[in-house]
């Protein structure tokens, strides 16, 4: 993998956990008129490349080193994977639940429905909210996704190798029309579509594409069709093509803004952080938007003033602390992100 290639793939990660942020820091519930809309917008279509964006790299990373022979390749790699997925996992999903529970001691009970107080889990509950569902931390379920691709990559690699794009057409079938099993479907195609780049078209990922105005026009092209889903709520086949075009966007989008990213050196240290940021936005983000809620008024301008400053003010305490753990105590910081 090329120096250029590399800080693609860390710059976008961190652009996509800041999408993801605002995506969970949606308020729509609550909200109406022109704030509903921008909410639909930017939170409904625009931040949702954002996960699909991350499996995608994933794939990549995972088989773009892919050698020969089988056994121990798929070895190591899911030895490694238990370190960098499976153990942070644990961490935060118990990290996540305990934190609910103290945030549901310090505020009112009024914040929170009674089927989400932690207090009212039996055993087989908090098993089920650390292992399968996490709770507080919800956002863990990308990790459990992932390793579950991690642990069927010999099935993908067999489908690559003998099915070839058939296998992956097959995946694109059943994710556009919503078809799930036990594990995302969205999950395990976005996976294979890394995975199938790295083992066949290794090389376009590697190339600069500089074309200003097809940059222009796809930009154009993918707000202006996000915008139409947000207005008319089209059907989720619709919402499915959003996101492959988002995808193909943001990747191409990043060659024409290089130049300008490469000049904000802060950029690349706090991109860094992008897997803290991650695992810790939860349940931080909840916690920031109850408060401000709960202290300012319920009109719709204070409404879409807290939709888009919470997240921002989620990323900024998570970087701090995630400075903090790494300067601080290095080697727990470097357990619970994973080697990150």
């Amino acid at each position: 993998m090329t120096a250029y290639l590399s800080e693609k793939i860390r710059i976008l990660s961190f652009f996509s956990m800041v999408l993801v942020v605002f995506l969970h820091g949606q308020l729509i519930s609550i909200s109406s008129g022109y704030v509903l809309w921008i909410q639909q917008f930017v939170s409904g279509e625009l931040t949702r490349i954002a996960v699909p964006l991350f499996f995608v790299i994933s794939g990549y990373l995972f088989f773009q080193n892919f050698s020969m022979p089988l056994i121990p390749f798929f070895q190591k790699k899911i030895q490694k994977r238990i370190y960098t997925l499976l153990i942070p996992y644990l961490f935060w999903s118990i990290f996540g639940i305990i934190s609910l529970y103290v945030m549901q001691q310090i505020l009112p009970v009024s914040f929170f429905s009674s089927k989400d107080l932690i207090a009212n889990y039996d055993i087989q509950e908090i098993l089920y909210a650390i292992f399968i569902q996490p709770v507080g931390t919800y956002q863990l379920w990308f990790l459990r996704d992932l390793f579950i691709g991690v642990i069927f990559s010999p099935v993908i690699y067999w489908g690559i190798k003998h099915v070839r794009i058939f296998f992956l057409l097959g995946l694109f079938f059943l994710w556009i029309n919503g078809i799930q099993y036990f594990v995302s479907i969205e999950s395990i195609f976005f996976f294979t579509v890394g995975a199938y780049i790295a083992l066949r078209y290794k090389d376009c990922l590697e190339a600069k594409h500089l074309c200003p105005f097809v940059y222009c026009l796809l930009v154009c092209v993918w707000v202006v069709y996000c915008s139409v889903l947000a207005y008319y709520k089209l059907g989720y086949s619709y919402h499915c093509l959003g996101i492959l075009l988002g995808i193909v966007v943001v990747w191409y989008l990043y060659d024409g803004v290089y130049s300008y990213l490469n000049r904000i050196k802060k950029l690349q240290e706090i991109s860094t952080y992008s897997f803290f940021v991650y695992v810790t936005h939860e349940p931080l983000l909840t916690g920031i938007k109850k408060i401000l809620l709960s202290i300012s008024s319920s009109s719709s301008s204070m409404i879409l003033i807290i939709y888009f400053i919470t997240p921002l003010i989620t990323i900024f305490i998570s970087l701090i602390i995630g400075k903090f753990f790494r300067m601080r105590i290095p080697k727990i910081y470097h357990i619970i992100s994973g080697g990150r």
